[in-house]
């Protein structure tokens, strides 16, 4: 018995002591199947105040190949607002049949279209308050647009994989819990060619321990953002639609 008592004196000073030694071990315990990295702008078009980089919003997703794993669908509703006259976040990746919401934050009308490429639509004239969804339900990179205000622009970018996320202002990117196997590694940024993005488009194998893709530069050379037409294909000053302006 009096050895008893002393077993559990023992295990009750050193419970609180393993715990606080718990953080410390997570530190030593490799991410499980993480894939992580960093982006890095070459030739970069915009700087920020400070003259630094702004390397977020660069998408990057895992395609699996050669019967790779892959888990439950992460389709998830999203919104993209519509305030000051802008959209808000500009950019956002899902997977193919995830919903976006459009709700109109100002004090005025909206009229969101997206005539290009990757999911076409138009949500036609709503008022301030008001909020209607899209259904993204095909891969491809829609751009979105204000019939009203020219300046007004989105981008959503659809994948048909769960494997995906965005960069943040420093460039990091991280996919959690990947299984095992082989992957296309894809890369997507809106200041960046076509042509360069191919060549970023490489194959990587997941292991246990996951992957560290190191550094990853993407060229902004040779980008040169041009005027959209509105939703008949006019020029904005041109616009026929009608609707006032604020």
């Amino acid at each position: 018995m009096q050895a008893e008592k002393v077993v559990k004196k023992a295990g009750s000073i050193l419970l609180p002591f393993a715990f606080c030694l718990l953080p410390f071990y997570a530190l030593l315990t490799p991410a499980g199947r993480d894939v992580r990295g960093k982006f890095e702008l070459i030739n970069p078009r915009i700087k920020d105040r400070g003259g630094q980089q702004d390397a977020s919003g660069i998408v990057f997703w895992l395609a699996p190949i050669n019967g790779a794993a892959s888990r439950a669908a992460s389709r998830s509703r999203k919104m993209i607002r519509q305030n000051n006259k802008r959209f808000s976040p500009h950019v956002i990746v899902l997977e193919a049949g995830s919903e976006v919401d459009f709700p109109n934050e100002d004090p005025f009308f909206h009229n969101v279209f997206s005539v290009f490429n990757g999911r076409r639509f138009d949500l036609g004239l709503y008022a301030s308050g008001e909020t209607r969804p899209v259904n993204f339900n095909r891969p491809g990179v829609s751009y979105i647009f204000c019939n009203i205000h020219p300046q007004m622009s989105a981008v959503v970018v659809t994948v048909n994989t769960p494997f995906y996320g965005l960069s943040d202002r420093s460039g990091n990117f991280l996919i959690r819990d990947v299984p095992e196997g082989q992957y296309r590694f894809n890369v997507w940024h809106e200041r960046s060619t076509a042509e360069n993005l191919t060549e970023l488009t490489r194959s990587v194998q997941v292991t246990s321990s996951g992957l560290n893709l190191g550094v990853i530069r993407v060229s902004e050379e040779g980008y040169i953002p041009r005027p959209h037409p509105n939703k008949f294909g006019q020029d904005y000053d041109n616009d026929r639609s009608g609707y006032p302006r604020p």
